[in-house]
């Protein structure tokens, strides 16, 4: 009765049959294909089918000591371990031989190579034509992290703002955002046809964001540290496109067509400031396009009669939704990325495997044989289909955070100017090949090594195949380049534009912002995100939150200029101006209420820089 009490333990029960589930769904999903071991789900299946096999390998391990005892006193020796050998050898075989040397095939080592540098193919496009626009700013992020990458404490969103309009500034090559939107907007209309106008009121905007490791309704409440699409990243974005374009929210759809928007991505968008004391929204009339739309806020993605046709010539295609086929414009937002398949890169091409309805199997398929020099490559179908590529105003490259091994894995770069610190990074272009090629190049000179096959998609968008790529199926072949590629040369100056050929070679003409030089005013006193207590920080908390009075406090950094003067504004009302550092203003009482701090530094008599944040302050 003893035995039968514990084997009928719900506990035991739901054990084994976790275990046999895992381990039957882990052979049955990645044997066929051994990459999908890389995804999320697959790992957490392995490490339950793992936990179950090891239990089981300590009950084998039992029997069979147990069996030499009778194997002593057994007439055929054979006989008397035959069932521990039998099935220790399913085991071992089955999930060794089977899984484990497809892991290791998976991950064998590419041989290294080294591109030749200066040599541009293709015709360069944008308003600027082939330049892309590296941001670099150390102050984007955290080094020493707390907690998840995503993380607000982790992430300085004022940073990150300043870089996109540094980055949209540099690309259309002027000095105000608003101007620079504007020659952007007129650029992609002059293109297609649509005469020397901006943006007009009512046009929707679309932007593919990447979601690739939210893959099931889980991951709405999971929360780990791999690399997904940064919200502040995204929220810099909205904001350019909310308050300096003045595009009405409700004309704007965030999407990722074949994966889920987690909680923690969603909320960091949607509202001001997340965690916080009494979260407020900030963007609610966005919408944001999912696969599932199981959860509050997200849609589930819709199909429309638009396909894309695929040059692997099994007849592939895929259903575009609609959020991509009723915009104007799409906004493509790749991460800075390496893939595991074949040693690949997730950029701007990749980036759009989100974004048709069904599965991506298939053009998995498809996409390795593309990594052989020559082969149609998928990417450049959808860089080049009328809804996709042809209706992408611009391409953004999130290097905030970049990672070295797979789609999924932050790590840190070594390589000048990050020594040992996370990239910190924004990539601006009109010109999908250049954004990819200049991309392409920072992982590799990092030693990442993605396999020379990996770029052979940039040089087929390049240099189309003749008669090859017919996206639209209407018997209209692409013809002509997509943008032009170039890898650098390594011994210029990475900061040096002519680490690339530039415009007089008709190449990529680069452009770089080092942030950790360009001026600015940062307020140091208080920080984002903790609790302040008779002017003491006392320590983290979901808001910036004051009780009683503080020294607000005032820094000046890469400033060589004369400076006259910081003010320092509460809720629009100017409060103190100091002269001299260090630059303090005392703020004593003040009402229960949200309030906007903000500084404003005077400098070179014409200069202004400016800083803001958000507390919650309680008076004595």
């Amino acid at each position: 009765m003893k035995i039968f009490y514990k084997v009928s333990n719900p506990q035991n029960i739901f054990f084994h049959l976790a275990g046999i589930t895992c381990l039957i769904w882990f052979l049955v999903r990645v044997l066929p294909k051994p990459d999908r071991i890389y995804y999320p789900c697959q790992q957490v299946s392995m490490t339950i089918a793992s936990s179950y096999i090891i239990f089981w390998s300590i009950i084998w391990t039992a029997l069979f000591h147990g069996a030499i005892y009778w194997f002593k006193r057994a007439k055929t020796k054979t006989f008397a371990i035959l069932p521990v050998i039998v099935i220790s050898l399913f085991l071992v075989f089955t999930i060794s031989g089977g899984v484990f040397a497809d892991i290791d095939n998976n991950n064998q080592k590419i041989s290294s190579w080294e591109p030749v540098p200066n040599q541009p193919i293709g015709t360069p496009q944008g308003v600027n034509p082939g330049r892309v626009v590296w941001v670099w700013d150390p102050d984007a992020t955290e080094s020493n992290t707390n907690g998840y990458w995503w993380y607000k404490v982790n992430n300085d969103q004022d940073v990150i703002d300043k870089m996109f309009s540094l980055g949209v500034q540099g690309l259309a090559e002027l000095n105000d955002t608003n101007d620079a939107w504007n020659a952007l907007f007129k650029h992609f209309n002059i293109v297609h046809g649509n005469g020397d106008v901006g943006y007009k009121t009512g046009e929707k905007i679309s932007i593919k964001v990447n979601l690739n490791n939210c893959y099931q309704a889980v991951s709405y409440l999971l929360s780990d540290n791999e690399r997904d699409a940064s919200p502040y990243v995204v929220k810099a974005l909205l904001r350019q496109l909310v308050n300096v374009v003045g595009v009405k929210q409700e004309d704007i759809t965030v999407y990722d067509a074949s994966r889920v928007m987690p909680n923690w991505f969603y909320k960091r968008i949607y509202y001001e400031t997340y965690p916080a004391i009494f979260p407020i929204a900030e963007f609610p009339k966005v919408h944001f396009v999912e696969n599932a739309g199981l959860a509050l806020g997200r849609e589930k993605v819709k199909v429309s009669s638009e396909k894309i046709y695929f040059a692997d010539e099994t007849g592939l295609n895929r259903t575009l939704p609609t959020c991509v086929v009723d915009a104007k414009y799409i906004i493509n937002m790749p991460l800075l990325k390496r893939h595991p398949i074949e040693t690949g890169v997730t950029l701007s091409g990749k980036n759009l495997f989100g974004t048709w309805i069904e599965n991506v199997w298939d053009v998995h398929n498809y996409h390795k044989n593309a990594f052989t020099e020559g082969n149609p490559a998928p990417q450049t179908d959808l860089l080049s289909h009328k809804h996709l590529g042809g209706k992408t105003l611009l391409y953004i490259g999130d290097g905030t955070y970049a990672t070295k091994i797979d789609h999924r894995t932050i790590a840190k770069f070594n390589m000048y100017p990050f020594n040992n610190d996370w990239t910190n990074s924004l990539f601006f272009s009109q010109d999908p090949v250049s954004i990819d090629s200049v991309m392409y190049d920072f992982l590799h000179a990092e030693g990442t090594n993605p396999c020379e096959g990996s770029q052979n998609y940039l040089h087929q968008s390049a240099e189309p195949l003749p008669n090859t790529y017919d996206p639209e199926n209407d018997g209209v072949y692409l013809s002509e380049s997509l943008g032009v590629h170039e890898h650098w040369n390594k011994s210029v100056d990475i900061f040096s534009k002519d680490r690339y050929s530039g415009p007089s070679g008709n190449g990529i003409d680069f452009i770089t912002i080092n942030g950790s030089d360009y001026p600015k005013i940062e307020i140091i006193k208080p920080k984002n995100g903790f609790l302040y207590k008779s002017g003491e920080q006392k320590f983290r908390f979901l808001d910036t939150l004051i009780i009683g009075d503080i020294e607000v406090e005032a820094e000046l950094k890469s400033l060589d200029g004369l400076v006259e003067k910081v003010e320092f504004y509460l809720d629009n009302e100017l409060k103190f101006t100091d002269a001299e550092e260090p630059y303090i203003w005392s703020w004593e009482g003040g009402p229960i209420l949200r309030h906007t701090i903000q500084v404003k530094a005077y400098y070179d008599e014409t200069e202004i820089l400016e800083d803001s944040i958000k507390v919650w302050k309680f008076g004595k």
